[in-house]
């Protein structure tokens, strides 16, 4: 083998030459690809607390998060009391189609 270390060929530390480099060159690699790729198989417990604090929202980040969450909900509970008995039976229809024996059970 080279100088390169069947260790380094597996974890990517030394670039391969493709067999297609000459045909179809491959583009300079991004950061974040190569954070993941240097990330590739570490174990868990030393990669979730980094990012577990990295995807903490700011506290206007959580409040406009929140905000969001509670117009969706009210949305969602105004549009199903709308609805009425109407919106009941319809869902039941969708849920238990007639031709089974709880739809027409229902019915």
């Amino acid at each position: 083998m080279s100088a390169a270390s069947s260790a380094d060929l597996v974890s990517g530390a030394v670039a391969r030459p493709s067999l297609f480099s000459p045909i179809t060159p491959l583009p300079e690699r991004a950061a974040l690809r190569r954070a993941i790729t240097a990330a590739w198989r570490s174990p868990e417990p030393d990669l979730v607390p980094a990012l577990v604090d990295a995807a903490r929202l700011s506290p206007a980040g959580a409040e406009r998060s929140q905000a969001r969450a509670l117009r969706i909900t009210r949305g969602l509970r105004e549009r199903k009391s709308a609805l009425g008995k109407a919106g009941l039976v319809q869902g039941l229809l969708q849920e238990f189609s007639l031709s089974s024996q709880e739809g027409v059970a229902l019915m």
